[in-house]
């Protein structure tokens, strides 16, 4: 037991990042799994997403534009009810013209079994001592509105209603690409889902069909404004298109995600 006790205290010391060196002599009953890649396309595409997902909160908190530019490792702790990733990865800024790239840790809780449900607590850049990463920054977004809590709202029997401008946003073509981490939530709920998914699915052959936004606030002017709300749900029809003909000989079915 004290084995164990003094594992865990360590593992806590590092944060939870940055804990290979435990690994061989972590005690037998300690739950905990590391992994180092070489290459970003080494790396299961879920964690590639979960580094995604850390890296889109700091940016919608701090306001800035960093990018994915690798994966280094991660480990993770699974348990009944939920698995704990602790993600190193390497970010970017895409359009500086030196060198920026700099190291970042993520943690991304995947919890739940039918219905999924995905936490991000920490994501900021690697500090240069070990220790907690969120000690004097301050990551965390506003507070969650009751409207937002609980159970995520069904998807409507009639899409007319998403014209509703006093209450949704159709997002425009052109937004998505500007918007790209509305994509990363798509792959996402599709890799997380256990409905119809092919048995070795491409993310590139997942195609976003429709994107409604909708905020508790009524008339937001312009419209469009919902997009950059800290809190909102967002209805997301897409396909995946398995030929690779195109366009496709079989018609995909739509796929739906909020």
């Amino acid at each position: 037991m004290n084995d164990v006790n003094e594992f865990w205290a360590r593992v806590r010391e590092a944060g939870g990042f940055d804990i290979e060196h435990l690994i061989d002599t972590k005690p037998e009953s300690c739950l905990v799994g590391f992994r180092e890649f070489d290459k970003k396309y080494d790396c299961n595409p879920h964690i590639v997403l979960f580094a995604k997902m850390g890296i889109h909160k700091y940016n919608m908190i701090q306001g800035t534009n960093l990018q994915l530019s690798s994966v280094e490792k991660y480990n993770y702790r699974p348990s009944r009810v939920y698995t704990s990733y602790y993600i190193t990865l390497v970010a970017k800024h895409p359009d500086a013209s030196w060198d920026s790239r700099l190291t970042f840790q993520t943690r991304v809780v995947d919890e739940g079994f039918d219905i999924k449900k995905l936490y991000c607590g920490i994501a900021a850049p690697k500090p240069a001592t070990q220790g907690n990463l969120l000690q004097g920054q301050n990551l965390e977004p506003e507070a969650v509105d009751e409207f937002y809590k609980g159970r995520l709202p069904e998807w409507p029997v009639s899409e007319k209603v998403f014209n509703e401008k006093k209450r949704f946003y159709l997002v425009k073509k052109a937004e998505l690409r500007e918007h790209d981490w509305i994509r990363l939530y798509m792959e996402l709920a599709f890799l997380l889902s256990r409905s119809r998914r092919p048995k070795n699915p491409k993310l590139s052959k997942l195609v976003i069909v429709m994107v409604a936004v909708e905020t508790k606030e009524d008339n937001v002017e312009p419209s469009s404004e919902r997009l950059k709300a800290n809190n909102a749900n967002f209805y997301i029809k897409y396909k995946y298109h398995s030929s690779k003909a195109w366009p496709p000989k079989v018609r995909s079915a739509d796929r739906i995600a909020i």
